[in-house]
């Protein structure tokens, strides 16, 4: 196939790196970078040697692997592992990506956590976000600072952080986008702490049925509702217990939404392992000071 050299194409900034013998030692490495590039066919029987996440900017890619055929379109991304067969070309011209190339020892196990077990393509739900941490790394490859390869290193870290955001599996939304859905919920809970919250309340500010509502904030929390609130209330109660020191524990149980003293103290201590007044005691000199 030709590729835009034989085209004498070259549109698109890109940067390729030979890590050196300290940043091999690095959990990540940040290897290449490309902005705005337009992609040619490529054939690769065996592979590329490291990670690399290619992203559409504009147009439309087809990416053949052992799996099948998939569609690259925009707000879509291929990741592909080193040394497995692929071949990519566009369906749409132009086809315009940004590109990104990564190795590293951890890279395979964060992988794995973030249920990227395998090459293929991933939507994500904000794209633009991950366009500039590519254009970060393009910018840190073309630097002549000495350590740029822990900053590249860095910023591969924080790419695998953003698939974890922003990365939709099996056609749900991504985390960031639960999260914000959420949103109204936890300003509620913030809001009226003081006040009962039922799980009707909480759900009818999302939109949502009480028994969804459930199952989404647990995913997201690795909670349920009622044990997040009460986090959030003995947190608060934590905050006014230093900072009001003349104002009852009685008085402070009620403003974070406990009406029962002994209920308050059960709960506090199953957080913080002391009662109310024992964390007063013991932490009133950190406060002071």
């Amino acid at each position: 196939m030709k590729n835009q050299h034989d085209e004498g194409r070259r549109d698109g900034e890109f940067v390729l790196s030979t890590p050196t013998e300290v940043e091999n030692e690095l959990p990540f490495q940040l290897i290449g970078a490309g902005c705005d590039f337009y992609q040619y066919p490529i054939e690769r029987p065996f592979g590329f040697p490291v990670y690399q996440w290619i992203q559409t900017i504009r147009g439309r890619g087809i990416l053949e692997n052992p799996d099948g055929r998939h569609v690259v379109g925009e707000d879509q991304g291929m990741l592909l592992y080193p040394d497995e067969e692929h071949h990519y070309r566009s369906e749409e011209e132009p086809w315009y990506v940004h590109w990104i190339t990564f190795s590293g020892h951890h890279i395979p196990s964060m992988l794995q956590y973030l249920d990227m077990n395998a090459s293929g393509v991933y939507r994500v739900s904000d794209a633009a976000i991950i366009a500039s941490r590519i254009r970060k790394a393009l910018t840190t490859l073309r630097s002549d600072y000495p350590l740029r390869g822990i900053d590249g290193s860095a910023i591969i870290y924080q790419l695998l952080l953003d698939f974890l955001k922003y990365v939709q599996r099996d056609g749900e939304d991504s985390r960031d986008s639960h999260v914000r859905r959420l949103k109204p919920a936890l300003d509620l809970i913030e809001s009226d702490m003081h006040r009962p919250l039922s799980l009707d309340d909480l759900a009818a500010s999302v939109g949502v049925t009480p028994q969804y509502f459930c199952d989404l904030f647990r995913s997201i929390t690795s909670h349920r509702p009622t044990e997040y609130i009460n986090q959030r209330r003995i947190d608060r109660a934590k905050e006014l217990l230093l900072g009001e020191p003349a104002t009852r524990v009685h008085d402070i149980a009620r403003r974070v939404g406990f009406e029962s003293d002994s209920y308050f103290s059960t709960v506090f201590r199953k957080y913080e392992g002391v009662s109310p007044r024992r964390y007063r005691e013991t932490n009133a000199g950190n406060a002071a000071s």
